[in-house]
């Protein structure tokens, strides 16, 4: 299947290309760009007990982002490079590096309170594809192979740092009057923090995994709104996803958006056996996730209950930066232990009418009760976040301040049980982000 589906998309892509050269004289580059982009972010992370971390590092970066568009509407590329270096960063015991790479001595022998000894740039590229559409009686086809991040319903190449991570592989759909069917595979991955172009993927323990397959389709009729995934890491893991959506209005300023979704985890063959206990042969975990926002004007507030049953949740296929926990408690921490009750309250309002265009601010807060296996547990989170993009003749400029209040208490019996550990911890977070984008052409 992974040859039939390559090839399949190279002669897509090769009979494009002819059809481009025939017409060679009438070709046309539609709409290339080229933007550069600076970044430089500030994190102050504080450990508020014994349990948690600290980072204090300030860095940036810069990258460049070329997009061909289509030649003739039929077929083009897009490449990703950048750089980011640390300006300073506060190194130590329990101290650590996010956004650039950095070396580290494990002190206390364990591996989860390690000393950062040294940090230093990375560069590279992060995206570099072909991609392909065509349309013919109301049907679109598009497709793309190469290194890209790519992002489903229960998978995302992170992008929260100041360079991105990204995956190799190739991506098909077909859309046609509110519906669309998609196929991914992927086959290799590179970290946020890493320069490498593209890695073999891995369970985490030093295994190989072969290759990632996703499978999806979305519908959208009036204000209903339904998507359905399932995906596979082979002999790791698998995951289910479906979503229901549906939004009416009340009148001419106010609304109400309702999502139903639901998220089931199995192991999948021989490679989750092999991982125990974090996995295991017969690990499964399911959630379930219900949400009401209610929006007026430029403001809104909602709230959402996720239930999670079984096992801890696990929502990433392979080892890497590329979890997507697809559930409204998905907050500073996922909200997906076994057992666990988790509850949000959030709400924002953007400031355009009060002739502050660009500013918005957007506050949550979550709780998780009655995990498995961890005595008196209860956490909570506080978080804010508020941005500002500056127009006229600062356009391209952005400034963004995160805060979350983080805490968490309980015991665990199992001293050797890391994963529930670690969130036991009380945390302050504070993140500023610049950025500042200028178009070539």
């Amino acid at each position: 299947m992974k040859t039939l589906a390559k090839s399949a998309l190279g002669v897509a892509v090769s009979a494009a290309v002819a059809a481009a050269s025939v017409q060679a004289s009438e070709a046309v580059t539609v709409d290339p760009s080229l933007t550069f982009t600076y970044k430089n972010y500030y994190w102050k992370e504080t450990a508020k007990d014994d349990n948690g971390y600290d980072r204090n590092e300030w860095a940036h970066g810069l990258v460049a982002d070329f997009d061909s568009g289509y030649v003739n509407d039929l077929v083009g590329a897009v490449v990703t490079a950048g750089y980011a270096g640390p300006l300073k960063i506060k190194e130590g015991f329990n101290y650590s590096a996010s956004n650039v790479a950095g070396s580290y001595i494990d002190d206390d022998l364990d591996g989860d309170n390690d000393t950062l000894v040294d940090s230093h740039s990375i560069s590279g590229f992060q995206q570099a594809y072909l991609k392909a559409k065509h349309t013919f009686s109301g049907v679109d086809l598009a497709g793309t192979v190469g290194v890209k991040k790519r992002s489903t319903e229960t998978y995302a190449d992170s992008g929260s740092r100041i360079l991105g991570a990204s995956s190799t592989g190739y991506d098909l759909s077909v859309s046609f009057e509110g519906a669309s069917l998609y196929f991914t595979e992927i086959t290799g991955f590179s970290g946020r923090n890493d320069s490498s172009f593209s890695n073999d993927l891995s369970d985490g323990y030093g295994n190989k995994v072969e290759n990632v397959r996703i499978f999806g389709s979305n519908y959208s009729y009036e204000d209903l709104d339904l998507a359905a995934e399932y995906g596979e890491s082979k002999e790791l893991i698998q995951q289910l996803f479906l979503k229901a959506a549906y939004s009416f209005e009340l009148d001419g300023v106010s609304s109400i958006d309702l999502d139903a979704r639901y998220g089931k985890s199995e192991a999948n063959g021989d490679l989750a056996s092999s991982n125990e206990p974090e996995i295991g042969a017969d690990y499964e975990a399911q959630y379930y996730n219900l949400n009401a926002t209610y929006s007026y004007g430029n403001a809104y507030v909602g709230v959402g209950y996720n239930k999670t049953k079984d096992g801890d949740y696990i929502d990433r296929y392979v080892d890497g930066n590329n979890d997507s926990f697809n559930s409204s408690l998905a907050q500073w921490e996922d909200y997906s232990l076994a057992g666990e009750k988790a509850y949000l309250v959030n709400g924002g309002y953007n400031f355009s009418d009060q002739g502050l265009e660009g500013l918005s601010w957007d506050v949550w807060f979550a709780k998780g009760t009655d995990a498995k296996e961890i005595n008196n547990f209860k956490r909570r989170e506080y978080g804010s976040y508020i941005s500002y993009a500056f127009d006229g003749s600062l356009e391209g400029l952005s400034l963004a301040w995160l805060y979350v209040n983080y805490r968490a208490d309980g015991s665990v019996d199992d001293s050797n049980d890391e994963f529930r550990l670690g969130t036991l911890y009380d945390e302050d977070v504070n993140r500023l982000y610049l950025t500042y984008s200028v178009a070539a052409f």
